[in-house]
């Protein structure tokens, strides 16, 4: 697939087919993904790979931790946000929400549960930071995680960022014995879009230009 076409076409899916995805595959797209810039060539990504009944596991562990503690999803900012941002969200979800109701479930349950099931992927991809890193270099695992979402869909998957795993990041590293000085920043749910899935035909807008660019001559 021509780089172009990738970046505008690639989607989150936010409903995946429960069907395994080859390591090859996988590996493939892992070292497409390293390819990604970094700050001197440090590279400080890690990641955790969970596949198969693992992944079923873990997300059997988020589901019962959320049903107990309700840390949803939202956008998650210090101060209030300016409007034009919300804006974007509130027309992201009523886009959405007649989708999801299609398949007979709640928003807010579907966004949620739905998030901590990583959508019914096959595989998930944990991309942590460690501890000793400034802020700065979130930078670098931004780059990595472009790179991956891109690489997936070079290599025939879909895929889907979610943050929401964060908010349980003790549960993840209790179950998955990764250490304390791991910081969790995203995660990305990877595998092939059930098709006949309503909310997999939501497509979200982009904005303008000139709402984000500053032309200085």
């Amino acid at each position: 697939m021509d780089l172009l076409d990738a970046i505008r076409t690639r989607r989150s899916v936010r409903a995946f087919r429960d069907e395994l995805i080859s390591r090859d595959v996988l590996n493939a797209v892992l070292s497409d993904a390293a390819n990604a810039p970094s700050a001197i060539n440090m590279q400080p990504w890690e990641l955790h790979m969970v596949i198969g009944e693992e992944r079923k596991r873990l997300s059997r562990l988020l589901i019962r931790s959320f049903r107990e503690r309700k840390l949803t999803c939202g956008p998650g900012a210090a101060h209030t946000l300016p409007d034009r941002f919300m804006q974007r969200a509130r027309e992201c979800a009523e886009l959405m929400t007649p989708l999801i109701e299609r398949m007979g479930a709640d928003f807010m349950t579907y966004i949620n549960e739905g998030s901590l099931n990583f959508y019914g992927a096959p595989a998930v991809a944990l991309l942590f930071l460690d501890e000793s890193f400034p802020p700065e270099r979130m930078t670098d695992i931004g780059s990595f995680l472009a790179y991956l979402v891109l690489a997936a869909t070079g290599h025939g998957l879909d895929s889907c960022p979610i943050g929401l795993v964060k908010s349980y990041e003790d549960e993840v590293k209790e179950h998955l014995n990764i250490p304390e000085s791991k910081n969790l920043v995203v995660t990305v749910a990877l595998g092939q879009a059930e098709l006949g899935a309503a909310v997999n035909e939501f497509r979200s807008s982009r904005a303008d230009l000139r709402e984000f660019v500053r032309w200085i001559e």
